[in-house]
């Protein structure tokens, strides 16, 4: 029987601890994410994640006029790979000649133009407005828009971040303005003109599982 020394232990312990590191590193990305975890990865942004709590929303959600009585909220992307809240607004101004700028209300980032997750708010839910973000004027004055940075009709999904945030904002949103889970809807499920928006890649399904979950566990909790 071979006899165990110190040296032994001691390259037993290296070995162990060098494992060890592996696997913290390495599991983030085998799928430990739950719902959203996903092989179509968004490309990495630049900037550090935000992740929005119930605070944060309460706090940009906030409005000095009358609220509008919403009874939609519609899911866009912004079709392209970059951008943020004040670069849409320049282009629908300049471009569109839209007098009210940014068509959403909520724009939320992938890290590239804003932080991964981060939620800005436009000037039309600041003033309790109606958007442009669909063809359907009627959709448009009783309808949140919320607009997620990203072309998800390429080859990936919204960033883990984005979608993180996305939940809790329309379950924030949901909540105040008792807004049914039929009447959550992706751009391509309004009566309109054909659009791909929010492309094929967008987790809708994925993402109403986590709103019912969640709304599940408020309403448990007596929330």
């Amino acid at each position: 029987m071979m006899e165990i020394t110190e040296r032994h232990i001691i390259i037993f312990s290296i070995v162990t601890f060098v494992i060890a590191i592996g696997l913290f590193i390495y599991l983030p990305f085998i799928g430990i994410r739950g719902h959203f975890a996903n092989t179509k990865k968004q490309p990495l942004g630049t900037k550090e994640p935000f992740i929005a709590t119930t605070v944060d929303i309460e706090k940009l959600c906030e409005v000095d006029v009358s609220e509008n009585k919403w009874k939609y909220i519609v899911l866009h992307h912004s079709a392209t790979d970059e951008g943020n809240a004040y670069k849409f607004d320049r282009y629908h101004r300049k471009e569109k000649k839209w007098k009210n700028g940014l068509a959403y209300h909520f724009v939320i980032g992938n890290g590239k133009g804003s932080r991964e997750g981060e939620i800005e708010v436009g000037n039309r839910w600041k003033r309790q407005i109606h958007g442009a973000h669909t063809a359907n004027k009627d959709i448009n004055r009783v309808s949140i828009g919320i607009c997620l940075v990203g072309n998800f009709e390429k080859d990936y999904e919204p960033a883990y971040n984005q979608l993180e945030s996305l939940v809790s904002l329309v379950n924030y949103l949901a909540k105040r303005y008792n807004i049914s889970k039929s009447n959550i809807i992706m751009h391509n499920q309004v009566v309109q003109k054909n659009t791909a928006c929010p492309g094929k890649n967008f987790p809708y399904e994925k993402l109403m599982e986590r709103i019912a979950s969640s709304q599940s566990a408020r309403t448990y909790r007596g929330l």
